[in-house]
């Protein structure tokens, strides 16, 4: 079927995020007087993944439950705790970057009169904001997070709303993204076509592991 926009998530598909996370944990451990290890590194991005619904919600922190994990005691004060996140988000800031073949893969669908959007969860202003800091912000037509449409992944409203206001049918738009659960099957149930961005990982049937394969694809029409 024919394509007529194409939709991406935007951590770990287009921003690195493991990059930006690795420095901001590395600044927090040094702040703490501690060393970074591949082990404590490897805990952070455990515990952001199991727990980032409800960090959204502000129901729970990543600093308390990492911190013991270093060795370390939780602060009492909230004050605290609140300054030793700001050291971790303000390194976590200004690492900051896109992968690579994000920017080519956006100009060159734009290239082409594609309407291209971004769909994630998250809070609005970080994610623009990162959109922005990442040099892709010109090539991308819309910005929508789960906090602008009330919907977060996977829910089928949070692909349908963005469909919607973009103009196109559902069967019409490919998603992309790196979560097979959240992005893939999200979208899929909602009636987009997807592919798994699957950058580390084994290719399969419906996975790329860049955005140049993506590119290849769509023009050979072998999607």
């Amino acid at each position: 079927m024919q394509i007529r926009a194409v939709l991406f998530d935007l951590d770990n598909t287009l921003f690195d995020h493991p990059s930006s996370a690795r420095a901001g944990v590395g600044a927090l451990l040094h702040h703490l007087g501690t060393e970074r290890s591949n082990e404590l590194t490897r805990c952070w991005f455990q515990i952001e993944e199991a727990n980032y619904q409800r960090f959204l919600a502000k129901e729970l922190n990543f600093q308390e439950q990492f911190l013991p994990l270093a060795g370390l005691s939780v602060p009492q004060n909230n004050t605290r705790i609140d300054e030793l996140f700001t050291t971790y988000l303000e390194n976590y800031e200004d690492a900051w970057m896109a992968f690579p073949d994000a920017a080519p893969a956006l100009k060159s669908l734009r290239a082409i009169g594609m309407p291209v959007a971004v769909i994630t969860n998250g809070n609005h202003d970080q994610q623009t904001s990162k959109v922005n800091r990442i040099g892709l912000k010109p090539l991308l037509d819309r910005v929508f997070s789960s906090e602008l449409t009330n919907h977060a992944k996977p829910a089928q409203e949070a692909f349908l709303q963005p469909c919607r206001s973009m103009n196109v049918s559902p069967a019409e738009t490919l998603y992309i993204g790196d979560n097979y659960r959240v992005d893939v099957e999200g979208a899929r149930n909602a009636g987009l076509q997807a592919i798994h961005l699957n950058r580390e990982g084994p290719m399969g049937e419906g996975t790329i592991q860049s955005l140049a394969e993506l590119l290849l694809r769509l023009f050979e029409g072998s999607l």
